[in-house]
């Protein structure tokens, strides 16, 4: 059925899609019908802005800690079947230096879901506060060895004191978005965290609105645009590293059906070049 529910008016926030980094797969992996051949899958990284609120990344894309946390078996492993490569003018703390951020101004991080390629750097922002479905987090807080690699965690990159700074999802106030379960981190609706379940336990979206635009960050709930505009989840070679396979293809069809009903809305994988030059376009 269309989710044809209107998206919630939210005060606008400053939005940045930083690319930080990027690893090599085949393209079948992430869609049906894609190539076999590896290609690029850039990591893409947000920075936002409040007013009074201060700043806000969706994940942090890869950084040194993901080599350092890589070097031995078995996390050797994860790196091995990914190659990562993050050129020096791509990382992260660099690109918000750029911003004139400091890394001890990011207030909150929003983990869209804990997979190395999305957490690498959390110990970059020692004052962050870590916003994260609670199933994720407790997932990869349990996980050690060749478990967590199987689930594409890795436990190096993870800060010590994660738990006393993680703020779970689940404890915000609960809001509907068109139709979506979501939570207003910031009590103004300017940024609203969107369960968009299946790829990893806990995994979470970001709406808000920028230079008069809506956007929905999705994570790895889709790869790539085409996935969703025409519903072709990831192939078979995937599906061993999904949380929830059903889940993950209700939740494509559910962007298939906003990118259908709200043309005005612009949905950003968290992979995808595509996406980003559809931001970069209109800005």
């Amino acid at each position: 059925m269309l989710l044809t529910a209107p998206l919630p008016h939210q005060p606008e926030v400053t939005f940045h899609w930083l690319r930080v980094g990027h690893c090599k797969g085949p393209e079948a992996m992430a869609r049906q019908g894609g190539r076999l051949w590896p290609v690029e899958f850039p990591s893409y990284v947000g920075a936002l802005h409040h007013p009074r609120h201060g700043w806000t990344l969706f994940d942090t894309g890869y950084s040194q800690h993901f080599f350092d946390a890589t070097r031995r078996l078995p996390e050797l492993l994860y790196r091995s079947t990914l190659p990562v490569t993050l050129p020096e003018e791509e990382q992260l703390p660099r690109q918000l230096a750029a911003l004139d951020v400091d890394p001890g101004d990011v207030r909150r991080v929003v983990v869209s879901h804990f997979h190395g390629d999305h957490v690498g750097g959390l110990l970059d922002y020692p004052r962050a506060r870590f916003v994260a479905g609670g199933a994720g987090a407790e997932q990869a807080l349990s996980l050690r060895g060749i478990a967590a690699v199987r689930h594409a965690i890795v436990p190096g990159l993870l800060p010590d004191d994660l738990r006393d700074r993680l703020d779970p999802v689940e404890g915000f106030a609960p809001v509907d978005v068109a139709g979506l379960r979501g939570w207003d981190l910031l009590g103004d609706r300017s940024l609203l965290a969107v369960d968009l379940p299946g790829h990893m336990p806990g995994h979470l979206g970001l709406l808000f609105t920028s230079g008069g635009r809506p956007v929905l960050l999705v994570g790895d709930a889709a790869w790539t645009t085409r996935s969703f505009r025409e519903l072709k989840p990831p192939s078979r070679l995937a599906k061993g590293i999904m949380h929830d396979w059903p889940a993950t293809l209700r939740t494509l069809a559910a962007l298939h059906d906003l990118d259908a009903a709200h043309p005005e809305l612009l949905v950003l994988p968290a992979h995808c070049p595509e996406g980003h030059a559809a931001w970069s376009a209109g800005t």
